[in-house]
């Protein structure tokens, strides 16, 4: 569970969209870890606080200080200044609690992290509860989540679908949606950028056809990324090839979680009828 330099810029591209606008409180699903070299730190800094940044970038990057220090340092470069998190195992937490079976936090938050989390609970859909529950209205989750070639890495892969079915029986407004394939072995030049055109990728999730032919894109890619490897002789590096969605969804009501269908199924089957 962890920010990596890739993450880093997705947040600051959401800050620079306004999606993270009027947000104050935030609780991480698992205390999150900071992998970003400083110098990508530095520059996103720069872009929030200007000359004021060193500070908060040497408060950051101080690993003698206290997690939630630092933790509550980094967001603040995002307008946030209230830090929590949440977890059954790391005493690094603010709050004890067992993702499987607790239904909210014990106070709502304007934003809920979950950077690698919900694949390690067994209970996965539940996490998505927990997080409904635990977000003001009008507050955002960001997820961060295996879909991909990460089999060894929790319990589960989440799918693309889940967000956008999630969303639809919700009212939650989708802000951000990214593919993010070669996620850990990305550099700079390519950032957060996305695989596939999020509408396009929306529309084709509604057919049988149009999900075989997601699927034959990423299977496709994700080989290429491991010819390549081979060709460079990073065979060993192999296992960084794994694919992630990057998801920012807004809650717009406070009506109580419900649970989807998948969307593709009850498309093509309503046709049919």
């Amino acid at each position: 569970m962890g920010i990596n330099a890739c993450i880093l810029e997705w947040f600051g591209s959401l800050a620079e969209g306004g999606a993270l606008q009027g947000l104050d409180s935030v609780l991480e699903l698992g205390p999150q870890d900071l992998f970003f070299p400083a110098d990508v730190l530095r520059t996103e800094a720069m872009k929030r606080l200007g000359p004021d940044s060193d500070a908060v970038c040497r408060g950051i990057l101080d690993s003698g200080s206290a997690h939630s220090n630092r933790q509550a340092l980094f967001y603040s470069l995002f307008g946030l200044t209230k830090y929590a998190s949440v977890d059954t195992y790391d005493d690094r937490a603010t709050y004890r609690q067992d993702l499987n079976t607790a239904v909210e936090a014990p106070r709502k938050f304007d934003l809920v992290v979950d950077c690698g989390t919900t694949e390690h609970v067994f209970n996965a859909a539940n996490v998505f509860v927990y997080t409904h529950n635990s977000l003001n209205d009008g507050g955002v989750a960001l997820k961060v989540l295996p879909t991909f070639g990460d089999n060894t890495h929790g319990f589960y892969n989440i799918h693309p679908t889940v967000y956008f079915d999630v969303a639809r029986v919700n009212g939650y407004e989708v802000i951000d949606f990214r593919y993010v394939d070669d996620m850990i072995s990305r550099d700079a030049k390519r950032g957060a950028a996305s695989l596939f055109n999020r509408c396009d990728l929306e529309a084709r999730l509604h057919s049988f056809a149009g999900c075989a032919s997601i699927q034959e894109e990423i299977s496709r890619n994700f080989l290429q990324i491991l010819e390549k490897q081979v060709q460079t002789g990073q065979l060993a590096n192999a296992h960084n090839a794994v694919d992630y969605c990057f998801v920012a969804m807004r809650k717009m009501g406070s009506e109580p979680f419900c649970y989807p269908g998948q969307g593709v199924y009850l498309t093509e089957f309503s046709s049919v009828s």
